[in-house]
């Protein structure tokens, strides 16, 4: 499943257990971000163990986007069996700071920033 926007794509690659995120994404609130959120609560129910975000290849996140990643990994800590790792990419300045504030939310949730 992808959800593909002018500047952006967002992908769930069910052998990989990866959601992957290219692109710029400027949506403009949690409404144009349900796409988004479906395919990340979609690929929670499909994948049993380890479901990786890979935002190595994302540019840009707005806020309402950090949002929606933030609700989801809400969501997602209270299912017992599923482990969440975020990479990111340290060349990407909001990175950084921005993915390693996920651990707040879950401090289970791996992050990795290279």
């Amino acid at each position: 499943m992808e959800i593909k926007g002018e500047d952006f794509l967002v992908t769930f690659n069910e052998p990989k257990a990866a959601v992957e995120f290219f692109g710029t994404i400027r949506l403009r609130d949690s409404l144009d971000y349900k796409g988004i959120s479906d395919l990340l609560e979609m690929a929670c129910q499909r994948v049993p163990g380890e479901l990786n975000m890979d935002f190595r290849n994302l540019q840009f996140l707005n806020s309402a986007g950090i949002n929606t990643i933030s609700k989801f990994v809400i969501v997602a800590r209270g299912r017992e069996n599923l482990h969440l790792k975020v990479l990111g990419n340290k060349q990407i300045a909001w990175q950084a700071k921005s993915l390693r504030n996920l651990q707040k939310l879950w401090p289970k949730v791996a992050i990795e920033i290279s």
